[in-house]
């Protein structure tokens, strides 16, 4: 029994808690307070209008964006606490953990697809040239794009990009995934391979935090979501509760706006 229980405290306990955190660009706060829990395994979606703080309250979680108040702790240690500056070992602890894929993909264009990869892990992790390459591989095929290992960058379509973005994130082994908006910039076919991939890896347990505009993907791969207007969290719940029952009056607004588009 006392493993049973202990299984379930591994699922069930927050592998990240972001505490009251706020950001501040001198006098405009654009991210007010916000709380977020997340647990081993969960995915949860943040979505709302532009200029709302998503994508600044999602930097947050590997410290790309300090927040000026609050605190963050991951798999239990507090690495971010606004009152102090963290230590570099803390943040190379905090990005080991925290894997995060952007908008733009940031892929190096003078490295094949494999070597983006393989460069990650060499200089990130200290793995030898053999199991760097050996790993890459791996999570080329995983991603589906193996036949383009040796391809550079700018012969491969944005999708592909990102693809082997999330294969490179990968690639360190993280806890936890960041996604910023990862289809943004994607046709709707380009985007649908991205977020196959991400639904693979919703699917094998990975914890993810997603900020989308891809609403039906959220309904159906979030476990929760989050809708954040005007720097606040407006509402979180169940997907198909914060989607078609919303409780607040800003986010019925925002998902009627989206829904009759």
């Amino acid at each position: 029994m006392a493993g049973a229980k202990s299984s379930a405290d591994e699922t069930t306990r927050a592998l990240a808690a972001a505490e009251r955190i706020s950001v501040s660009f001198g006098d405009l706060e654009v991210v007010k307070q916000v709380d977020l829990s997340v647990r081993k395994g969960e995915v949860v979606a943040i979505i709302g209008p532009s200029g709302s703080g998503k994508s600044t309250f999602l930097r947050c979680f590997n410290y790309l964006q300090p927040p000026t108040s609050g605190t963050l702790t991951i798999d239990g240690d507090v690495i971010v606490d606004a009152g102090r500056k963290p230590k570099y070992a803390d943040l190379l602890k905090l990005r080991r953990k925290v894997g995060m894929c952007f908008q733009s993909f940031n892929l190096f264009p003078h490295l094949t697809a494999v070597e983006n990869i393989d460069l990650a892990q060499i200089s990130a992790l200290g793995r030898s040239k053999h199991e760097a390459r050996a790993r890459s591989m791996d999570l080329l095929k995983r991603v589906g794009l193996e036949t383009k290992a040796d391809t550079k960058p700018a012969r491969c379509s944005g999708g592909q990009q990102q693809r082997i973005a999330i294969a490179r994130a990968l690639a360190l082994d993280p806890q936890m995934m960041l996604f910023d908006e990862p289809t943004s910039a994607l046709d709707p076919e380009l985007g649908h391979e991205v977020l196959a991939v991400m639904r693979e890896l919703a699917d094998s347990g990975m914890t993810m935090i997603i900020v989308t505009h891809e609403m039906r993907f959220a309904e159906n791969v979030a476990d929760r979501i989050m809708f954040m207007a005007d720097g606040k969290a407006v509402e979180i719940g169940e997907p198909r509760q914060v989607l078609r029952s919303p409780v607040h009056e800003r986010t019925q607004k925002f998902l009627s706006m989206v829904f009759d588009r």
